[in-house]
């Protein structure tokens, strides 16, 4: 049975958290969407619209993704995209925010020499520390407004989760509630004692949530030759479990495993965590 697809009823009830949400605004956002955006390249969901402003929009765009923005930029030092508005116009979220001049890290990593590369890493390290710094609301998997979650890489979220109570039930869900004792004529199966050991595991005690990004590869994050001046695209952050930055940047990077073998660099490594993962990815995963 496929999980309820709310993709038509997201935004409901988002009204609150758009920002400078007048009828000006949504009216020139709308206006140069037609007109200055065909001066420039889209990419993806993101449409440049001048040399300083792009709008992200698109079937899964959320006005909570520009309040993560402001959360950061209002409790952190990281850089972010300035947010100049947000709004909802036909069931379509659209966000206006700063076109940070930088180049991808992608493309740059391997014109850096190997003093600038640390550099960066370093400059990696002092901001995700900083990020795992904030203190939670509660123990809540949640969003920084306490609403839903987004994850494109989770297949039964139609396109939005949670909030979840505790972190027991979140992972409860990405496993579809599964439950061993529901299936006893299972025991000696192949991965049956690893399945047990991750739901022992998974139903077990945690620390607070902390608060992540989610996507966090090269080509979200912005240089100006060896300066950090944009960690950009915030759709998937929240607050997760600790494991979660690290173990979502190494599966959402398996094409990059470059970059997979920098993580350690700049993150905590959670190697039992990862463990954990790639067994619920293997039986309960986007593959």
């Amino acid at each position: 049975m496929l999980p309820i697809d709310n993709t038509q009823t997201q935004h409901d009830g988002t009204e609150y958290l758009a920002i400078k949400n007048t009828r000006l605004c949504r009216l020139l956002t709308r206006l140069a969407l037609r007109t200055t955006a065909r001066c420039y390249k889209a990419d993806g969901f993101v449409r440049p619209i001048s040399q300083n402003l792009i709008v992200k929009t698109g079937p899964w765009a959320h006005l909570t993704e520009a309040a993560t923005m402001l959360f950061i930029s209002t409790n952190t030092t990281l850089p972010v995209p300035r947010v100049h508005c947000s709004f909802v116009h036909n069931n379509r979220a659209y966000i206006v925010m700063e076109r940070i001049q930088g180049d991808e890290l992608a493309k740059k990593w391997t014109t850096l020499s190997e003093i600038d590369r640390k550099t960066v890493l370093a400059q990696l390290r002092c901001m995700f520390k900083e990020l795992r710094s904030l203190t939670p609301p509660d123990m809540k998997v949640e969003s920084c407004v306490g609403g839903s979650l987004y994850d494109s890489r989770i297949p039964h979220a139609r396109p939005r989760f949670g909030p979840f109570q505790i972190i027991q039930d979140f992972h409860r869900w990405l496993r579809d509630w599964f439950r061993l004792e529901d299936h006893p004529d299972r025991k000696g199966d192949k991965d049956y004692e690893d399945i047990e050991a991750m739901i022992a595991k998974q139903d077990g005690p945690w620390p607070p949530p902390v608060f992540t990004h989610g996507d966090l590869n090269p080509l979200n994050i912005l240089l100006c030759r060896t300066q950090i001046v944009g960690i950009i695209d915030w759709e998937f952050a929240g607050w997760y479990p600790f494991y979660w930055e690290y173990t979502a940047a190494w599966y959402g990077n398996r094409t990059r495993q470059w970059w997979q073998g920098l993580l350690d660099s700049f993150l905590d490594a959670q190697t039992e965590e990862l463990k954990m993962e790639m067994l619920r990815q293997k039986w309960w995963g986007d593959l």
